[in-house]
């Protein structure tokens, strides 16, 4: 089964400290550092290791930082002939601070280029794909794959009955609402927090927020709960599914990994709470480590966590 991420591929710098927050004069050393892929990379690096053929179609500057998150996809098995390495561009890099108490901040920097569109027409970009995957961040004015044409393709598909899932994403808060409800409009299933889903619709009432988006046109609404699981909505249901209790070491990533396994999930005819239960133990799993990228689950770590908590799949 073939999906299809939508966006600029990002890099990550992560760089395990002792604690947080910094104070001006003591400083810090870091025992290790690493440069890997990340963002929508966790999201289908997942995918892939789960057995689905992925693609990406995105774009990245012609820095080694692009060339870095490039090779991590290829080692990976996910295709990346309809990712753009832009000329004189620079990737977008996220530097993530973490400490032993697994608190973590962020300081990024934003690539930098001139914006690309489609190189492929459309129908063979999607020919044969079961579902799209898209967040917010591919909406933002400053992609180098341009924000129009990303929702382009996630309407596209849409139209053509394909399954698109779109994570609403800390970045909708930065971006023309009209723009996210288009995406919303063109989606079958929504991820997001219940933080972000009651800040955006401005509802304090987390069942009206949820059917704020529901009434856009969304059939499913995920909330990814942390520790707690997360909850699937949809008009006529509403389905808690609990978390794994694990040792927290670094929540990075986690919502991207849940992302691409709940999209396994559902491509594989799982129960939406079957779906829901997968991508829980991927999210748990992803945060017992430090690092993204390469270091998100195993399909063997997933259903081993499934196995040894009684978890029966169908399928």
């Amino acid at each position: 089964m073939k999906i299809l991420t939508i966006g600029d591929l990002c890099a990550d710098l992560v760089v395990p400290i002792g604690e947080l927050p910094l104070r001006p004069g003591k400083h810090q050393l870091a025992n290790e550092c690493m440069f890997v892929a990340g963002g929508t990379s966790n999201t289908i690096i997942v995918a892939a290791r789960l057995g689905l053929e992925t693609y990406a179609i995105g774009a990245v500057g012609d820095d080694w930082l692009g060339k870095m998150v490039l090779q991590q996809l290829r080692d990976e098995n996910v295709s990346i002939q309809y990712v753009q390495s832009v000329t004189g561009a620079s990737t977008t890099v996220s530097i993530e601070l973490v400490d032993t108490n697994a608190q973590h901040v962020f300081v990024g920097a934003l690539g930098k280029g001139t914006a690309v569109g489609l190189s492929t027409d459309q129908d063979t970009i999607l020919a044969g794909v079961k579902a799209v995957f898209c967040t917010s961040y591919a909406l933002a004015d400053h992609s180098l794959f341009s924000s129009s044409s990303s929702l382009s393709i996630l309407n596209y598909a849409y139209q053509c009955g394909i399954p698109t899932f779109f994570d609403l994403g800390p970045a909708a808060f930065t971006i023309d609402k009209d723009i996210i409800e288009q995406a919303i409009k063109a989606s079958t299933v929504v991820l997001t927090t219940m933080d972000e889903i009651c800040a955006w619709t401005g509802s304090s009432d987390k069942a009206q927020a949820t059917n704020e988006i529901l009434n856009l046109g969304a059939e499913i609404v995920v909330v990814k709960c942390g520790s707690a699981g997360c909850v699937i909505i949809s008009s006529q249901d509403e389905i808690i599914i609990d978390g794994f209790e694990v040792s927290v070491r670094d929540t990075a990533g986690a919502g991207d990994a849940f992302a691409g396994a709940f999209i396994y999930g559902y491509l594989s005819k799982y129960s939406l709470a079957e779906s829901g239960t997968i991508a829980n133990a991927t999210g748990a799993i992803t945060v017992t480590r430090v690092g993204t990228g390469p270091y998100v689950p195993q399909r063997a770590e997933i259903f081993d966590l499934l196995e040894s908590n009684g978890v029966t799949l169908g399928g």
